[in-house]
């Protein structure tokens, strides 16, 4: 199942996102060896002070087993402030109609295959997680950057995203910049290649995504900052 956590409400998750951020630092500064901030056991950046919403694939055991976390590019985001690189020159992703996701990361030693495509289930109930998401608070599209290797398989399960530029290299791996339509296509999609049916989000997600919605609302308003002020990095939170 998806847990939902808004970021303004991270105290009553300590759990769940102690695990998120040391399963961060497994793959982007252990694996992938990304230039990335480590605090302690944690992966954190100066994007988790945004207050982003977190979804975490949570397991029967409880488990924490992979996630992301969504961000208006309406604001400071990844893709238009860290990886710019992999964008077409010149070009800038900012709409209310369009989140940004990051930190996707899963742990492989949790995770376990599913369906007739034998897809990661942490996958696609982060897949189908976003896809609901969005859906039900008006998006129109989700950006994110990946590894090359996640994108051949999700390439070979018919649910990678459509490129925005050529891929660079990040580290020690070649990274895209891709968008997810959000919809009734990508939805099915991921439940033909996983077998899931009904929604992933767990029951008592109806306050969360009422936080979705209003942190939607108010990006139809958000007026970007001045250039100077956009270097300016968020303060990283501290584990």
């Amino acid at each position: 199942m998806i847990r939902v956590i808004p970021g303004v409400d991270r105290r009553n998750f300590a759990r769940e996102l102690d695990a998120f951020h040391k399963i961060r630092k497994r793959v982007f500064f252990e694996m992938f060896r990304w230039d990335v901030a480590v605090i302690n056991s944690w992966e954190i950046d100066g994007y988790d002070a945004l207050d982003p919403v977190y979804l975490l694939s949570v397991n029967e055991a409880g488990q924490v087993v992979g996630g992301l976390r969504l961000l208006p590019t309406t604001g400071f985001n990844m893709l238009n402030d860290t990886f710019p690189q992999l964008l077409p020159e010149g070009k800038r992703i900012e709409s209310p109609l369009i989140w940004e996701s990051s930190r996707f990361s899963i742990d492989p030693a949790a995770d376990i295959q599913i369906g007739p495509k034998r897809i990661s289930r942490a996958i696609a109930e982060l897949g189908l997680g976003m896809n609901e998401i969005g859906t039900r608070i008006g998006l129109r599209q989700i950006v994110t950057v990946y590894d090359a290797t996640l994108h051949r398989r999700l390439s070979r399960v018919g649910c990678a995203g459509q490129p925005i530029g050529e891929p660079k290299r990040v580290g020690a791996s070649l990274a895209y910049a891709v968008f997810f339509e959000v919809g009734p296509a990508a939805e099915t999609a991921v439940r033909e290649a996983s077998g899931i049916e009904g929604s992933v989000l767990e029951p008592e997600d109806a306050l969360p995504i009422a936080a979705c919605a209003m942190i939607r609302a108010r990006g139809e308003t958000f007026q970007r900052p001045e250039a100077k002020a956009r270097r300016a990095r968020p303060a990283i939170p501290r584990p």
